[in-house]
């Protein structure tokens, strides 16, 4: 779960996760990470919210967005399914692009699905 670039995040990725009412309240670790603003933020969890709900997940299969505000875009792809035990789990690559920024961050995040169905990331 490391980043792929000189940028560093907080230890607070380790404790990322959202997209459902009840994660909404986990520690967002992009929150004044990389330069990301609320809006690009909230583009990039429903990337990866889009994922999570795609069934059967896909090895390749991604999902982009962009916020022309900021000019700031990335993609959240699909490396790796398997599973955890009895739970269901793959690997995202999220990738994310800051404007004025000379090359794009790599975030390589495990998301397993609880026995509720939410998903979170593995820790």
């Amino acid at each position: 779960m490391r980043p792929q670039s000189p940028h560093c995040l907080s230890a607070a990725l380790a404790a990322w996760t959202f997209l459902t009412p009840a994660a909404q309240a986990q520690v967002n670790p992009f929150r004044g990470g990389p330069g990301l603003s609320p809006e690009d933020n909230r583009l990039l969890f429903e990337s990866t919210a889009r994922l999570n709900a795609a069934e059967p997940a896909q090895v390749g299969r991604f999902a982009a967005w962009s916020n022309p505000q900021t000019n700031n875009s990335g993609t959240s792809t699909v490396l790796r399914v398997f599973h955890s035990g009895r739970v269901a789990c793959h690997l995202l690559r999220h990738h994310i692009v800051i404007a004025g920024r000379p090359s794009g961050l790599d975030y390589r995040l495990t998301w397993c699905r609880t026995p509720s169905g939410e998903w979170k990331i593995k820790g």
